[in-house]
């Protein structure tokens, strides 16, 4: 049976009905809002047709036909830029962006801001990975005496990230001696990644026994910081309340399939995770979640940046019926502006830079120390 053109159009008007409606899509109503000039006992035979090939289906109380994930899987890959739905310039459900987010301070709580913001502009469940510590690189570190024992580690990344560890130093080190070991680690570890630092050769030839001890003290600071980051990946959710809304929803089932998948970090994490590099957007429809309960759920993702070494996930889960489109477009909004924004000059990472020049210079002992 060949797919002819003729299908292929009535199988995406099907889809982008029952994307707005929700309800089962009969031949008469693609006769009347599709103009092909053809009866509509001409559309039914092509619906049939279409559910043989396995593109549509219908429930058994409707003679009205619904998309399987083989016909949204067609819908999806032959969306082009020019059929994304435009989101008109002023429109209530689309807000200033990066107004609102570069307000906060920090990546957490940009991303925090922005997973709250997609949830409630698209009305699906949103997710957003916060970038692998495995991709940044170190990038300054700082050590400050505090009072007596008390020291304060200052860590910072090329990916904006600043760690604070207070520690303990007992024997008989002063300020020159903290100097000298931030500058054999700065030296030594400037832009390598937490998995370069387990292969550095931090000792040398250096006859100071002390400042070796003191070296290792810290480096090993320096590598707790970046590991706890590596042993969980932030992630952040948010839309539970939102997706329920959807008319998938209505059933106590499918209520608590999605509870159970909110409360699963570590398999949103693996869904988010599987991502080709060479694509813009990632799609997994109904069962190519490889799934047990996903299967009437779909993924929409796509890659942000923060800087050339670091780059985190943002994406959607709804229903199979979501308007792929839209959350496409909504989606390519979001991950340039976030790009942009940890890259501008009034993002986190620029604020880092700025700080790490004031530590730099001991312009920001002070506020580094926490003292007001």
């Amino acid at each position: 049976m060949r797919f002819t053109n003729r299908k292929k159009q009535i199988l995406q008007e099907v889809v982008i009905k029952f994307i707005q409606e929700a309800e089962p899509i009969s031949s008469a109503k693609i006769a009347t809002d599709l103009d092909l000039d053809i009866s509509p006992a001409t559309i039914r035979k092509e619906m049939n047709d279409l559910e043989e090939m396995g593109y549509l289906t219908h429930p058994h109380t409707s003679a009205g036909r619904i998309p399987t994930d083989m016909g949204y899987r067609f819908y999806v890959d032959n969306i082009t830029g020019k059929e994304l739905n435009p989101l008109v310039p002023g429109d209530e459900d689309m807000p200033d962006i990066r107004k609102v987010i570069s307000k906060s301070m920090g990546i957490e709580n940009i991303l925090k801001q922005s997973a709250e913001m997609l949830a409630k502009i698209t009305n699906y469940l949103s997710m957003i990975v916060a970038p692998s510590i495995y991709q940044s690189r170190f990038k300054h570190l700082e050590l400050l005496k505090l009072e007596g024992v008390d020291h304060l580690m200052i860590l910072i990344t090329d990916t904006g990230r600043v760690y604070k560890r207070n520690f303990r130093l007992e024997g008989d080190f002063n300020d020159l001696d903290l100097q000298s070991a931030a500058g054999v680690l700065n030296t030594k570890l400037r832009d390598k990644s937490i998995m370069d630092i387990e292969t550095v050769d931090i000792q040398g030839n250096s006859p100071d026994a002390n400042l070796v001890l003191l070296v290792n003290r810290i480096l090993y600071l320096v590598k707790s910081c970046m590991e706890e980051n590596v042993l969980y990946n932030r992630i952040f959710v948010h839309g539970t309340s939102v997706i329920m809304k959807q008319p998938e929803f209505i059933d106590i089932e499918n209520i608590h399939q999605i509870i159970n998948l909110v409360e699963n970090e570590y398999l949103l994490m693996n869904m988010l995770m599987d991502f080709s590099e060479d694509k813009i957007f990632m799609v997994k429809i109904g069962e190519e979640l490889f799934s047990e309960g996903l299967n009437n759920l779909s993924l929409v993702a796509s890659k942000y940046r923060i800087k050339e070494n670091a780059s985190g996930t943002i994406g959607i889960l709804g229903p199979r019926r979501m308007d792929y489109s839209r959350v496409m477009n909504i989606l390519d909004i979001f991950r340039n502006n976030l790009s942009d924004i940890f890259d501008s000059g009034t993002g986190p990472a620029c604020q880092v830079m700025e700080y790490e020049r004031r530590v730099i210079s001991g312009a920001g002992d002070q506020n580094a120390t926490g003292k007001k």
